[in-house]
């Protein structure tokens, strides 16, 4: 028998990560239906519309910790530790609407260069502004120092097939396109280090 009879989460969507996460309070009997495990309440969510279908897939819980959790999980059981009592112990609905991290490698075409080097970008550490296209991209690598401004002119983008990718083109059509989202196939920022006469230098990002 249940004693509890309310539950609170927080939203936590991949694509909002710069902005506070939104709390929600959940009645656990509605029109007398009994929500009983984790599974139950995703899916009055998303019956009631306040997450979009197409992101069903891309939903899980997590615990206040950020422990993963399982859909099964029986709500009495997780209002009896404390999860989900109150707001600042609420249960989080992880939303991965989108990646959190673009991969892209630095490929000097001087050919005593060392071998292209792989950096990772997460978009919640790029808090300074906003990337949403390649020009915000590169515009962050120039910001950040990894390269001298002085390559500025001479700096280009590809795909992992060697197509050549445009400043205005969008970072999440990319992605979507399996470009950059992993350090396997990162897209490449072409330098024409002969052209411009230069060393390599970049720093590490960590």
């Amino acid at each position: 028998m249940m004693t509890h009879n309310e539950l609170w989460l927080t939203y936590h969507q991949t694509s909002r990560c710069n902005k506070p996460a939104t709390a929600q309070l959940v009645e656990l009997e509605f029109q007398n239906e009994k929500l009983t495990d984790l599974e139950d309440v995703l899916e009055h969510l998303f019956r009631q519309g306040f997450v979009e279908a197409r992101h069903r897939s891309l939903s899980y819980w997590e615990s206040p910790s950020g422990q993963r959790l399982n859909p099964s999980h029986a709500l009495e059981e997780l209002l009896t530790e404390g999860a989900g009592k109150c707001p600042q112990s609420a249960l989080r609905l992880v939303i991965a609407d989108c990646p959190p991290h673009l991969w892209f490698s630095y490929v000097y075409t001087h050919k005593s260069v060392a071998p292209a080097v792989t950096q990772r970008v997460k978009f919640c550490h790029a808090q300074e502004a906003k990337l949403e296209i390649i020009a915000h991209l590169t515009n962050h690598i120039f910001r950040n120092g990894y390269l001298p401004a002085r390559n500025r002119t001479v700096v280009t983008w590809e795909g992992t097939c060697g197509r050549k990718i445009e400043e205005y083109e969008k970072l999440d059509a990319l992605l979507a396109a399996g470009e950059g989202l992993s350090e396997t196939s990162p897209l490449r920022l072409i330098i024409d280090a002969a052209c411009a006469h230069t060393q390599p230098c970049h720093a590490a990002c960590r």
